[in-house]
């Protein structure tokens, strides 16, 4: 498939593709739509194995912002920068270089914190771009909550009452920002706490702090839980993976948890609730586009309702005996599909905005 048959096949706006000698920078911007407003998404620094691979993922990642973003009824779209790594990358010449093609858009694409992007990449960035921001401890604390109204969503639905989290097992797959954050707040709910992580250090912490019980990344698929919850990387659940699975309920903050959308079939198929990523880890999304567009500073209000829309979605999904993936992303397509013209796309450029005295607009405005 071509790049513009990609594109053509969920209606992406556009590709930039990045290339600077000097500085080893090799990746692509990507903005999947602006019929709500400019594009959001961070930045991933990743050691794609190719291009192919890279775009692939900058194209996932877009899209699923732009569906986070209309479910959550932000006005905003979605986009994603992805940054090819490797040993003759000049950092701080490529993250420099990076921060002025994100000002050359003028907002359409406004940006932030991914995998792989560091604070000093961020403080680098900054300085070559206003568009940036919507990072941090913050953030975690945000997609968290989102996480956790998601997993109470699904057990409620199941249970046909609201009940607490209190001994609940759950499965965490991956210990970075939000999956510590997730799982403090799962243990502060009385949860059990089955973790895993290749990184050593964060689970003997995860073991120690929150009573945790460790298993390697390859175990963390057969342990018997109520709650899957991955929170590292996406395409883990797969035609392999998935029957392996011994819980109730997959809920977590990665992004484009299944490895083909096709899967959502085999889920539910199996008994199995999924939470739909883009629809439960849209926390710091909700918080960095309220912050920015009101000012709105506490935004914990706006993401606990994810766990109504989460609940919208498996009554439908019942309703219609459809996947929740089926489900959400026909809501999502119900708010971006309205008919746009190609002045729409530049309708809140500066550029515009001053032709006809108009302020511009913030982040996700």
């Amino acid at each position: 498939m071509t790049l513009l048959e990609a594109m053509r096949q969920h209606d992406y706006e556009e590709v930039i593709a990045l290339n600077n000698n000097r500085s080893g920078l090799r990746g692509f911007i990507v903005i999947h739509d602006t019929t709500r407003g400019p594009a959001l998404g961070g930045i991933r620094v990743w050691r794609y194995e190719d291009e192919a691979e890279a775009l692939a993922d900058g194209l996932r990642l877009a899209r699923a912002m732009t569906y986070k973003a209309a479910l959550a009824g932000l006005d905003c779209g979605g986009g994603k920068a992805v940054v090819i790594e490797h040993p003759e990358m000049r950092r701080e010449e490529a993250m420099r270089f990076l921060g002025r093609v994100v000002e050359s858009l003028h907002g359409r694409f406004q940006t932030g914190r991914d995998l792989g992007l560091t604070d000093q990449d961020i403080a680098v960035l900054r300085q070559e771009t206003r568009y940036i921001g919507c990072e941090g401890a913050e953030s975690d604390d945000y997609t968290a909550l989102g996480v956790m109204c998601g997993i109470r969503a699904c057990l409620d639905h199941l249970t046909g009452g609201q009940h607490t989290l209190s001994g609940l097992r759950v499965a965490i797959q991956g210990l970075g920002g939000i999956g510590w954050r997730l799982a403090q707040v799962l243990r502060d709910a009385g949860c059990h706490l089955i973790v895993t992580d290749i990184d050593r250090e964060k689970t003997h912490r995860a073991e120690s702090e929150l009573g945790a019980t460790v298993v390697s990344p390859e175990e963390i698929y057969s342990v018997e839980a109520d709650v899957f919850s991955p929170c590292a990387v996406g395409g883990v659940i797969t035609q392999a993976t998935l029957p392996r699975l011994r819980v109730r309920i997959i809920a977590g903050s990665a992004n484009n948890v299944l490895a083909d959308p096709s899967l959502g079939w085999h889920v539910r198929e199996r008994g199995i609730l999924y939470a739909p990523d883009y629809l439960i880890n849209a926390g710091a999304l909700i918080h960095g586009a309220n912050l920015y567009l009101k000012g709105k500073k506490d935004n914990r209000a706006e993401v606990m309702e994810i766990y109504d829309r989460m609940r919208e979605v498996l009554r439908r999904a019942d309703e219609e005996n459809l996947p929740t993936n089926v489900i959400a992303d026909r809501l999502a397509e119900q708010r971006v599909k309205p008919f746009k013209t190609y002045r729409d796309l530049f309708w809140n450029s500066p550029t515009h905005a001053q032709e006809v005295n108009e302020p511009t607009r913030g982040c996700c405005g």
